[in-house]
């Protein structure tokens, strides 16, 4: 094994890029199955429309007169009314051109939104995605500084068999050899006394994902052992990821009944529920840590 010092950096590059990008398709794919459409018209899937919700923050709900309902990005073309609306829009996807009459938002279409400012979740699940990956990579650096938790001083001529021997202990190996001419009163060591910390760094980890999760409106343990809450401290917990899930949900019922006025549908949308022991990437034998939501 080469320890070349740029061989490191793209190692640890890369672990950097694969262990975000792991955190992040998590949350993604979490983030949208949150929301289930109910009685959604035939060839609209609710897997698009919370797609374009997680990426762009709105979608276009309307009636193509050769296609049927559709549901698409859009894009603003006309003027902003009094409240900053768009007045006129145009619905675009791949290979397809809307051949239809100019649509007026709730005219005859409506804009579904991610929330209230057609904010995406994306840039969130981003940030999250990265704080995941920050966590769980110093994890990473602090387990490897167990093994070799010093800095050696040696002549040019030891050096390769230093690095042999940093070698076997990487790989784990019971047993440490080395060549019989090496001159131990040539070679220094100083002792990095590297602190033992990933167990903590384990827990913030999970706090963080709590955090997500709160965000997201998907219940969690977000403090220590439930039941050694009081009963206000559940509350309030409980409160802010109701709270957080509403900003979502709400968005999407006012969508729902602009629809259903305007085209005499009964589309309605209701909040999925997750077990968030399944997602979650620490096990729940943690000293200090629950994530069993039911409890």
């Amino acid at each position: 094994m080469s320890y070349d010092i740029k061989s490191f950096k793209s190692l640890a590059q890369q672990m950097n890029n694969r262990i975000y990008t792991d955190y992040f398709y998590r949350l993604m794919l979490l983030s949208k199955a949150l929301f289930e459409w109910h009685n959604l018209p035939n060839g609209i899937n609710e897997k698009w429309i919370e797609e374009y919700l997680f990426s762009y923050g709105e979608c276009l709900f309307y009636k193509d007169p050769n296609i049927g309902f559709m549901v698409t990005k859009m894009a603003e073309t006309g003027k902003l009314n009094y409240y900053n609306e768009p007045t006129n829009v145009t619905p675009y996807a791949v290979d397809y051109l809307y051949e239809g009459q100019q649509l007026v938002n709730n005219e005859n279409c409506v804009i579904i939104r991610n929330n209230d400012d057609s904010i995406p979740t994306y840039p969130t699940i981003q940030l999250y995605a990265y704080k995941l990956m920050n966590i769980d990579r110093t994890i990473d650096v602090n387990i490897q500084n167990q093994k070799t938790p010093v800095i050696i001083t040696c002549s040019d001529k030891q050096k390769l068999t230093m690095k042999n021997v940093i070698n076997q202990r990487n790989e784990n190996e019971i047993a440490i050899y080395s060549d019989k001419g090496l001159d131990l009163s040539q070679i220094k060591v100083l002792n990095l006394n590297i602190p033992v910390v990933f167990d903590k760094l384990q827990i913030q980890k999970h706090a963080v994902w709590n955090e997500c999760m709160t965000f997201l409106g998907v219940n969690n343990a977000n403090q220590d052992k439930r039941e050694r809450l009081v009963v206000n401290e559940v509350s309030a917990n409980d409160e802010q990821v109701k709270a957080s899930g509403d900003v979502m949900l709400k968005a999407r019922e006012h969508a729902c009944k602009l629809i259903n006025d305007m085209f005499g549908t009964n589309i309605y949308v209701t909040r999925r529920t997750l077990n968030i022991d399944e997602n979650s990437p620490i096990e729940d034998d943690i000293e200090g840590v629950d994530i069993d939501v039911n409890s």
